[in-house]
């Protein structure tokens, strides 16, 4: 046997398995990033709605505007708020070291889920109209609600951005990161329908 031939070492493939789940758990924490990119998107295509609906009336683009910012709140931005709180809230609470650590992650964490609780408030005051423009409907938009909704939201982005997703890469224990991975990839799967396999 040569040496192009001889097999790999044995801890070859333990080393890959824990490079690959790191990834994961890294990925894991970028799909937030990537949420709030896709969520600042559609939050600015709210603050035109009004203008557009004034501009044109309900016409198909409008009409297609709102069904499609409708379903992106309802199954996307509410979904990414359940998945921060189920999900990473807690695996940062676990892995933070007790003490002040310990108090700036809950401190942070009681901030985001009553900012979450606001943005979905706005969002009840906005949800019938823009559900009836879908529809083809006359409905008024409550333009302040609006604005609130979406500089509030996009300051609250940036927030997690700057101080909340920059901690969670810093201080996951690997456990809570391959976990935090294994939890998101779960939620997301197609095939929840299935059961057990």
């Amino acid at each position: 046997m040569n040496a192009r031939t001889l097999p790999a070492p044995a801890i070859a493939p333990a080393v890959a398995s824990a490079s690959l789940s790191e990834h994961f758990a890294d990925e894991a924490i970028a799909s937030f990033s990537r949420s709030h990119v896709h969520i600042v998107e559609a939050m600015n295509r709210l603050r035109v709605l009004p203008m557009q609906l004034a501009q044109r009336g309900l016409d198909d683009g409008v009409r297609a505007s709102a069904v499609s910012i409708h379903r992106f709140f309802n199954d996307a931005v509410l979904e990414h708020h359940d998945e921060e709180e189920r999900e990473l809230f807690p695996s940062l609470a676990h892995s933070a070291e007790a003490g002040d650590e310990a108090g700036l992650v809950g401190s942070l964490i009681a901030r985001l889920e009553r900012e979450h609780r606001e943005l979905e408030a706005l969002w009840d005051r906005i949800e019938p109209g823009l559900r009836r423009i879908g529809r083809g409907k006359p409905a008024p938009l409550d333009e302040r609600a609006i604005e609130q909704l979406v500089s509030t939201y996009i300051a609250h982005a940036r927030f997690e951005e700057n101080a909340v997703l920059p901690l969670a890469a810093r201080i996951l224990k690997s456990g809570d990161r391959a976990a935090l991975a294994l939890a998101l990839a779960m939620r997301r799967t197609p095939y929840k329908g299935l059961g057990y396999i």
